[in-house]
């Protein structure tokens, strides 16, 4: 039996759009053409979008190519195809933070060691003046290493540091600088008393927002002077919730190509823990200072630093410590914050900061933003902090999967896990191309950054700018384009030498 055919195959033309081959009545009207035409495109764009969906919530999200996946990451995985056949040195990363789980599955064969040192032997041998820091060093530590988490906010450290220096000030007399240190002080006065006076929250009132509260008698051998080196512990006991530091150690370094977990970033790095972030309260600046300056004399090339505060006591300590990295050719890697504020304002700086007190801005520092997966107006998270002197750089860092302590992994978001995709990168880069220097390091990561043209929210309100309105470089970070550029920049320096 022969079935008449209801259908035949014929174009529909309207306009630019062009349909081959598309079944059709035997009789079709220009309405019926329009009708076929948009339920079409409706189901293409559907379809886009869901692709699109799909490759935003993969795991591996950050390492996918803007051009060729449409999504905004790092080009990873192309960058590891240009590498092919190149050999690598290992890379110390110092990973300033609340602490790193040294025995995790995808962490324990990355993370550094003190050779010079014996373990357990209570002596210096090394001489670096701490005493079995095997695995780098916990100045947030107790005697046996239990790591004192809760401090002080920013608030009610500057409201006691400066409380004699203008509670009874004349505002008159000061000068600029003081004026601006005054403004600082009067907004952290008004925060702390605030919160004694209307906080419910147990955690405040006992340790953030508690004049009395002193973390110092609980770290081994604190001493209150500023310019006390050597406390704390070289063992790290993290209390159960105390993570935020293994989910950064995973994003720059997790053991690559092992068949577990994850793949960090860089795959010739090794982990020097340093512990001087805090879980409640805000970070002491001096244990900040000091952090850096144990990374740089214990052989870090670059030290990621995943935390911010808004107050700042003893900035002048973290300066320091930071034009000394410089001196020594060490990168510092900074989270822009998750307040959607505009950084390059003084009120709204969120320490530490690559701007010096001389007006200077730190050449081995860099401020990262926080970027999201889609090429739409929400490509700059709202809570990042942006400023196009302050911030130089966008990096992944909404739903990035990472380790997290005791075998575990977690979907984790933030600028602080922005900061190590760079880290990750700038380790990449000195690992494979050992002769650039970090202040050619940083130029390559700004220069090389994939540059949307798009424009998206500015962070914290909802009026759309530019893109590249909102950092220095003005794009995102691109492994495929910095590796293309080194490659260029150490070719070019071989050929001058000759």
């Amino acid at each position: 039996m022969t079935v008449k055919p209801f259908v035949k195959l014929n174009t529909i033309e309207l306009g630019d759009i062009k349909l081959i081959g598309m079944p059709l009545p035997e009789k079709t009207t220009a309405i019926f053409k329009i009708i076929v035409l948009s339920c079409l495109v409706t189901l293409n764009t559907q379809t886009v979008f869901g692709q699109l969906s799909i490759k935003a919530n993969a795991k591996d999200w950050r390492a996918l190519d803007p051009l060729s996946d449409s999504i905004a990451g790092i080009s990873l995985y192309k960058a590891y195809n240009l590498l092919k056949n190149r050999s690598s040195q290992t890379i110390v990363v110092a990973v300033i933070d609340n602490g790193v789980d040294i025995e995790h599955e995808d962490l324990k064969r990355v993370i550094w060691t003190n050779k010079r040192e014996i373990p357990g032997n209570g002596i210096d041998d090394d001489r670096n003046g701490y005493i079995d820091d095997v695995h780098g060093w916990n100045f947030r530590g107790s005697k046996d290493g239990t790591t004192i988490c809760n401090e002080q906010a920013g608030a009610t450290q500057i409201y006691l540091a400066w409380k004699s220096r203008f509670e009874n000030a004349d505002t008159n007399s000061l000068d600029q600088r003081q004026k601006r240190d005054f403004s600082i002080y009067t907004k952290a006065r008004a925060e702390y008393f605030d919160k004694i006076n209307s906080s419910k929250d147990s955690i405040e009132l006992n340790y953030s927002y508690n004049i009395n509260y002193n973390s110092g008698k609980l770290i081994a051998n604190n001493s209150e002077s500023l310019n006390a080196r050597f406390y704390g512990s070289p063992y790290f006991k993290l209390p159960q919730d105390v993570n935020h530091g293994t989910y950064v150690s995973g994003i720059i370094a997790a053991q690559r190509d092992n068949q577990t977990g994850m793949n960090g970033v860089a795959n010739n790095v090794l982990i020097m823990p340093i512990v001087a972030s805090t879980q409640v309260g805000d970070e002491r600046d001096k244990d900040v200072a000091n952090a850096i300056h144990y990374a740089v004399d214990n052989g870090a090339r670059i030290i990621n630093i995943s935390f911010s505060k808004v107050y700042s006591t003893d900035k002048q300590l973290v300066d320091e410590a930071i034009q000394y990295a410089e001196k020594k050719n060490t990168l510092i890697i900074h989270c822009a914050g998750n307040d959607g504020v505009n950084t390059d304002s003084f009120y709204n700086y969120h320490y530490p900061v690559g701007f010096l007190d001389d007006g200077k801005k730190a050449a081995n520092f860099i401020s990262v933003g926080w970027s999201r997966p889609l090429f739409d107006y929400r490509l700059a998270h709202p809570s990042s902090g942006y400023g196009k002197k302050s911030v130089d750089l966008f990096a992944p860092g909404s739903d990035i999967f990472t380790t997290a302590p005791n075998n575990k992994y977690d979907f984790r978001s933030g600028s602080s896990m922005s900061a190590p995709c760079v880290t990750g990168v700038a380790a990449l880069l000195l690992s494979y191309f050992p002769n650039l220097s970090i202040l050619q390091v940083k130029e390559i990561l700004l220069k090389s950054t994939f540059k949307p043209n798009q424009l998206v929210n500015k962070p914290g309100t909802k009026f759309q700018v530019p893109f590249s309105s909102l950092s220095a470089s003005g794009g995102i970070l691109n492994a495929y384009n910095a590796v293309q550029m080194a490659i260029q920049v150490t070719s070019r320096n071989a050929r001058k030498k000759k």
